[in-house]
């Protein structure tokens, strides 16, 4: 028997011990489908930022960054390229005053 639960903006299909993850994409707005664990369904189904990350997964087959993760990669690549701090002076907030300092220096003795 097929169970379908519905959630905002996606929905889980349930048949037999299959389970789908379906929502629609592109421009046309054609559903996709996805397999995903019994575990992945219940997840999906507590929230809708759950059922993203669900929905990120079952597409990527990695689960999305964290905001503090997304944050240390940010800071990572501007570490590797610290020029960005005095092109996007906002990147500057992202540092404390000593590691600041410390990449600024670094763009100095690169001119």
């Amino acid at each position: 028997m097929e169970r379908i639960h519905q959630g905002n903006g996606f929905a889980i299909i349930k048949k037999g011990d299959k389970n789908q993850i379906t929502w629609p994409q592109g421009p046309y707005g054609h559903p996709v489908f996805y397999d995903i664990s019994k575990e992945n369904m219940e997840k999906a189904l507590k929230s809708d930022q759950d059922a993203y990350k669900v929905m990120v997964y079952a597409e990527t087959g990695n689960w999305p960054l964290e905001k503090d993760e997304q944050m240390e990669k940010r800071k990572a690549f501007i570490r590797r390229f610290p020029e960005l701090l005095i092109k996007v002076p906002e990147n500057q907030d992202l540092f404390d005053e000593e590691e600041l300092k410390i990449l600024l220096q670094q763009i100095n003795e690169g001119l």
